[in-house]
C-alpha cells in the first residue's frame, strides 16, 4: 500500500471503521474458498486492516475466521454471472468493484444486468487512493 493511502486513513480513520489487522490464515482461508489468490496490493490491505474504510467508503476483505465479507459477496454475485477471476471489493448497489485476481490485477466495474466488464483502475491501490480522496473531498 502506497504512503498516500496510509497517509489518509491516518488522518481521517475514526473508531471502528477498520475490522483490523488479520492472520495469514485466514486470509489464505478465503483465497482456498474463492479458489484464487488475491493480488499482492489487496492481500497487504487486508492483512493491516481486515476490511473497512474511510469516510464511507467499505472495501470488503477478511473479518476472521467466522466471517469474510469478500467471500460472501463475491460469491453471491458469481451466482448472478460473475467471471471467478473477479473479487468483489465494494458493493456500490447498483453496481460492484471487483478486482481481477488473474490477469493485470486491475478493478473493473461490474453489475448483474448488463454483465459489463469495464476497466476503471489499473490496481487496486490506484482504486483504493481514488475512492478514498473522493470520499474525503465530498465528507
Amino acid at each position: 500500500m502506497n504512503a498516500q493511502i496510509a497517509m489518509m486513513i491516518n488522518e481521517y480513520v475514526e473508531k471502528g471503521d477498520f475490522f483490523g489487522a488479520v492472520p495469514e490464515e485466514d486470509i489464505s482461508r478465503a483465497e482456498e474458498k474463492l479458489g484464487c489468490k488475491f493480488p499482492r496490493q489487496y492481500k497487504e490491505f487486508v492483512k493491516a486492516y481486515g476490511s473497512g474504510g474511510i469516510c464511507g467508503v467499505e472495501v470488503l476483505g477478511v473479518e476472521g475466521n467466522g466471517y469474510v465479507s469478500v467471500v460472501d459477496v463475491t460469491e453471491r454475485f458469481r451466482d448472478f454471472g460473475l467471471p471467478d477471476k473477479y473479487l468483489v471489493i465494494e458493493n456500490v448497489d447498483e453496481f460492484v468493484y471487483c478486482l481481477n485476481t488473474e490477469e493485470n490485477h486491475c478493478v473493473i466495474r461490474w453489475d448483474d444486468i448488463s454483465k459489463k466488464e469495464i476497466e476503471r483502475y489499473s490496481s487496486f491501490d490506484e482504486y483504493l487512493q481514488d475512492s478514498f480522496q473522493e470520499a474525503i473531498d465530498n465528507w
